[in-house]
């Protein structure tokens, strides 16, 4: 009887302790779990996103650059008065020259710029290939098009054909001239290539404000569907771009703008999301219409006529969330694109949260599966160790959100020889790699760059925050790599890396922003003569000769622009082609300056 009454004394209180220290542990880690899934979905969402934006930009401004090549910007007038139009080429051979040099200045292939006067007159110029070109000339009139093909600028023209085409009848010329602004027509199917694509087009005046035609640039949409097909996604995501009606411009997936018409041969319809057939599609873009539906509601607006205009989240604005679908939670992104051309874009990535994080939510599942054990074996050391692994993967949660939110990453201390540890080393080498530059270990323009705004964020006295950065670009390096090979010039960037963070200041950062330029980051300095000191050591330091493989000493030099926040700019990317710009003021001129009238 006492006997067993001591197993029951110790076993039932025992059992109990596991059972409490089980359920503990498990929700230790499945939280921990959670949180890493967060963090590191939300960054793998953004990242994807931050690539699609830069690519449609990208895009956009190379049509948009194009046409002003052509047809510049006007130039503002003063105060009451109205712009001042750039003049427009009188002469048909100077306007082929400017379109001549827009296609060279924005060489893609399959590209079109063209020309169409109000008079009929008509020049349109095609890159076909690298050195090949379809040239459309006609005169003024109704006659028709005829067709050459040319290798270039100032070469001879072979006539290929004569064709029936009237561009004044085409939707882009009339709307361009009747709104007499930029204007984006709607996509259609390129004759040429048979590829989606839509026209940028802007109008063009005579001295007196008369339109004299349209010069319009041709945007095909294959780059951007190219980049979604080539993202690194699970087989169920999928990425795609969309016009507020939900019309189809591009995808990852075999979905495309345009859709056959039933029982119609070479005829299409545009493809509307409500009508593809891949189902997670039409799911994700109902999760993102939702979401902006919800958002024009909930916006305070006191005018009714402009309530009924609320937009959804301005452009630029990323939207990431976790949605609840009949798929299980949909880990979705969202960005609108717009300008002032009338063009208005949706880009949507959405992934499966079960395919896409299920790895990471099996290693929490063995984690528990081996504290369980742990504690079966020996309480209390089993207790000491799972403590000791929860600090250790708290640690590595922190770690990654501090990747996402820019801040300094601090070192883990993780002294390991398990799993545990190999995973904080592998941690701390893509950390690593992330943040630096795998030649000279700087830290990379975008880790500086999160950096300085995580410190502009978390500042205690934003009003008194300040700071100086300038752009370093080697005089000589090319030479260098010509005379002496890449060996020798990796060799000297990695030197010039050196003696720039010896020159600096403890508190001071320096990354290599590209080839052979460098950003230093000088917290706290906020005045030019501080800014041209610091400047003028670094000079002195990299004009210093310096010694090759082969024993000779190889002088480069450097040319520096720096900027002042706020005084130069209120943004980094400002502040950077201003001390981009002085440091080529530089280049040219000679001597160290942060005037502003530079």
């Amino acid at each position: 009887m006492k006997r067993t009454s001591l197993q029951r004394l110790f076993i039932l209180p025992f059992a109990a302790l596991l059972l409490f220290l089980a359920v503990s542990v498990g929700w230790l880690l499945y939280q921990t779990g959670q949180d890493a899934t967060d963090a590191l979905s939300q960054k793998v969402l953004a990242d994807m996103m931050g690539g699609i934006d830069s690519a449609i930009n990208r895009q956009l401004f190379d049509a948009g650059a194009a046409l002003r090549v052509v047809a510049p910007d006007q130039v503002a007038g003063a105060a009451n008065k109205s712009p001042t139009p750039i003049p427009f080429p009188a002469s048909v051979g100077r306007l082929e020259e400017r379109m001549w040099i827009a296609s060279g200045l924005f060489p893609t292939v399959g590209s079109l710029i063209s020309f169409t006067g109000v008079d009929g007159h008509f020049v349109g110029i095609r890159r076909i290939a690298a050195n090949e070109f379809r040239v459309r000339l006609r005169g003024a009139g109704e006659g028709p098009t005829h067709l050459y093909r040319s290798r270039g600028p100032a070469t001879e023209k072979i006539l290929l054909e004569a064709e029936e085409y009237e561009p004044r009848e085409q939707s882009w010329y009339l709307d361009a001239v009747s709104q007499r602004k930029d204007i984006w027509s709607p996509v259609f199917i390129d004759a040429v290539s048979s590829e989606p694509a839509l026209m940028l087009a802007r109008p063009v005046y005579d001295a007196g404000q008369d339109v004299l035609g349209v010069v319009a640039r041709e945007l095909s949409l294959r780059p951007l569907r190219d980049y979604l097909q080539a993202l690194p996604m699970d087989k169920n995501g999928v990425a795609f771009v969309a016009e507020p009606n939900g019309d189809l411009v591009i995808s990852s997936n075999s979905e495309g703008a345009f859709a056959p018409r039933n029982g119609a041969q070479n005829q299409h319809i545009r493809n509307n999301l409500k009508n593809v057939s891949a189902p997670f599609m039409r799911q994700s873009w109902q999760l993102v219409q939702t979401y902006l539906q919800r958002h024009r509601e909930m916006a305070p607006v006191s005018d009714p006529v402009a309530a009924s205009a609320a937009s959804p989240p301005k452009p630029g604005k990323l939207i990431v969330g976790a949605f609840p679908s009949k798929y299980g939670q949909i880990e979705v992104a969202a960005q609108i694109h717009r300008d002032a051309a009338g063009l208005e874009w949706v880009a949507v990535v959405a992934l499966p949260r079960s395919d896409f994080w299920g790895a990471v939510n099996s290693s929490v599942y063995k984690s528990l599966y081996l504290g369980l054990l742990v504690i079966l074996l020996a309480l209390l050391f089993g207790y000491a160790i799972l403590r000791w692994v929860l600090r250790d993967i708290r640690k590595l949660t922190l770690a990654v959100r501090s990747i996402g939110s820019g801040r300094p990453f601090a070192k883990l201390n993780i002294d390991r020889q398990d799993e545990i540890g190999e995973l904080a080393q592998s941690f701390q080498e893509m950390e690593r790699n992330l943040r630096t530059d795998r030649l000279t270990s700087l830290l990379n323009r975008d880790s500086l760059i999160a950096q300085i705004e995580f410190r502009r964020r978390t500042d205690v006295e934003p009003h008194l925050f300040r700071f100086a950065v300038l752009f370093v670009d080697l005089d000589k390096f090319k030479q260098v790599n010509d005379h002496y090979g890449h060996d020798e010039g990796d060799r000297v960037l990695i030197e010039v890396g050196l003696r720039l963070q010896n020159t600096l200041r403890k508190e001071d950062e320096v990354a290599r922003f590209g080839g052979d330029e460098f950003i230093v980051y000088l917290p706290g300095v906020a005045d030019e003569e501080s800014a041209l000191a610091i400047a003028e050591k670094i000079y002195a330091v990299l004009n210093k000769p310096i010694l090759m493989a082969n024993g000779e000493h190889c002088q480069i030099g450097a040319s520096i622009g720096g900027a002042l926040y706020p005084a130069d700019g209120l943004d980094l990317e400002t502040l950077l082609k201003v001390a981009d710009k002085r440091m080529y003021s530089v280049k040219k001129f000679g001597g160290l300056t942060f005037s502003s009238d530079d």
